[in-house]
Order: structure tokens, then sequence, then C-alpha cells
């Protein structure tokens, strides 16, 4: 049998109210030289109170956009990570789910650039 399994999203349970947010992190799917699939996880400097989602997302978003521009990056340049690009340059912040929403794309977008080779 060939295939594979795609566990994108990970949790104990649903719950429709969630929690507040300690820290916002970003994740990003990406591929080594080998095509092994692994995970950046940027997240925000301050994680110690629930306030200022805005400007955690802004501080992880950072950090992403600091990692892409380095050599040894393999971030995809997906449109959803260019969707990120363009939160960055405009300092603005959708809200977590549609973070989320991004993460979730550009996996989609990376692993369909994966199998399009």
């Amino acid at each position: 049998m060939n295939g594979f399994g795609d566990y994108l999203i990970v949790g104990e349970g649903f719950s429709e109210s969630g929690g507040p947010a300690y820290a916002v992190a970003i994740h990003l799917t990406y591929l080594n030289e080998e095509s092994d699939m692994f995970i950046y996880h940027f997240v925000s400097d301050r994680t110690n109170s629930p306030t200022d989602p805005g400007g955690k997302f802004l501080e992880a978003l950072k950090k992403m956009i600091d990692k892409a521009a380095k050599s040894d990056s393999k971030i995809f340049q997906s449109n959803a990570f260019m969707e990120y690009v363009e939160l960055y340059n405009i300092q603005h912040y959708p809200g977590l789910g549609s973070v989320k929403k991004l993460s979730m794309l550009h996996h989609l977008e990376l692993i369909a650039n994966y199998f399009k080779d």
C-alpha cells in the first residue's frame, strides 16, 4: 500500500469557546532537502498574559518574516505566505482564526506543489 497520513490539526477535543491566548504562534510546514516535512514555530515574545493578541501576532509575524529573509530558510513562497507578508507590511492583525487558516492554506499549497513535481 502506498500513501501518507496528513495530521494538520491535532487536539484533545473540540471546544467551541476556546480560551484566552497567552501566546500567539504561527506554524508553517516546510520540506527539507530530502523532502521530509517539518514545522517552523514562530512564537510571540510575550507569553505571560492574554492581553494584546494583535501585538503578539506581530511579534511572531516579524520572526517569520526575518526567517524567510535568511538564506537557509526553507519557507515555500505560497500564496498564503504572501498574505502573511502583506499583513506584516500593513501591520494588521486579522484574528487568530485567520492566522490558523493561512497556516493551513500554506500547508495545502506546499503539499500540492510537492505532488506537482
